[in-house]
C-alpha cells in the first residue's frame, strides 16, 4: 500500500451492490422468512435468517475456482438444508425462486442515487452475486454502472483476491486508483485493502471499527469521505 500522501488520483469507485446500493432484504425476502417460520419448528425469524446465512456463507466461501457454484445453487442448497432441519413442509425451490424476485428487483437504498451522481466517478459494481440477477436489478433501479463484476464472472467470491483483480483488469486501473465501498467488513474493507485498494466500510449498524479501517455510517457519509480524499489529492 502506498505511504500516506502518495496515492494516485482516484479514477473509479468499486462498490458492493446488495446491502450497499440496494437493500439486502425486501418484501419477497420477508415472505420467505415468514413461510419458513409458519411451516416449520423454528418460529423466531432472526434465528431462521442467521441459520440460513451461516450455511450460505460457508458454502459461498468454499465455492471458488473449479469448485465454484452460483449464488442460486448455493441458496437452493441452503434452503433445502434449512427446511430439513426445521421440519418445514415448504418447497426449497419455491422459496429460492421467491428470494430471486428480490435479487432481480430490489430497488435502491436511501441515498444511493445521490451517491452515484454525487461521486462524479465511474462506479463499478463488485458483488458476490449471479450476473443475471444483478443485470436485471440494474435495469429495474434505472442506474448505469461503468461495469458489473460478479463472483460468477470471477469464479470466486469476495474477499478472494481474484474478484478484485478482475475488476481492476476490466477497469484498466491500478489498486491505488480506485476506492472500494461496501457493507461487508471482510469483503469490502479488509479484502480489497490487502491489494492496496483504499476502502470505506459502510457500517450502518454502528459495529466496532477495527484499527486502520475507514468507516461511514451512511452513503452520504461515504460521499463526504470520498470528497475529502479527492480534495486532498488536488492540494
Amino acid at each position: 500500500m502506498p505511504p500516506e500522501g502518495k496515492w494516485h488520483m482516484i479514477q473509479a469507485i468499486f462498490c458492493d451492490f446488495y446491502g450497499t446500493l440496494v437493500p439486502e432484504y425486501g418484501p419477497a425476502s420477508y415472505e420467505v422468512i415468514r413461510r419458513v417460520c409458519e411451516s416449520g419448528s423454528e418460529k423466531n425469524p432472526k434465528t431462521v435468517v442467521a441459520a440460513w446465512w451461516k450455511r450460505y456463507g460457508e458454502k459461498q466461501q468454499a465455492a471458488w475456482g473449479d469448485a465454484f457454484r452460483t449464488q442460486y445453487e448455493l441458496a437452493l442448497e441452503s434452503y433445502q438444508e434449512l427446511l430439513e432441519e426445521y421440519h418445514s413442509s415448504e418447497d426449497a425451490k419455491a422459496l429460492c425462486d421467491k428470494m430471486a424476485e428480490h435479487w432481480a428487483a430490489p430497488g435502491l437504498c436511501e441515498g444511493a442515487a445521490e451517491f452515484l451522481t454525487g461521486c462524479g466517478l465511474p462506479v463499478w459494481l463488485v458483488t458476490n452475486s449471479d450476473t443475471g440477477f444483478v443485470e436485471q436489478a440494474v435495469r429495474q433501479c434505472g442506474i448505469a454502472p461503468a461495469g458489473i463484476v460478479t463472483s460468477e464472472k470471477a469464479r470466486c467470491p469476495k474477499p478472494h483476491p481474484g474478484i478484485y483483480e478482475l475488476a481492476l483488469e476490466l477497469a484498466g486501473l491500478a489498486p491505488d486508483q480506485v476506492v472500494h465501498i461496501g457493507d461487508s467488513l471482510q469483503g469490502d474493507a479488509l479484502g480489497p485493502a490487502k491489494l492496496g485498494i483504499r476502502t470505506i466500510w459502510l457500517n450502518t449498524e454502528g459495529r466496532p471499527v477495527p484499527e486502520g479501517v475507514t468507516a461511514a455510517a451512511s452513503l452520504a457519509d461515504a460521499l463526504e469521505i470520498l470528497r475529502g480524499w479527492q480534495q486532498a489529492e488536488q492540494q
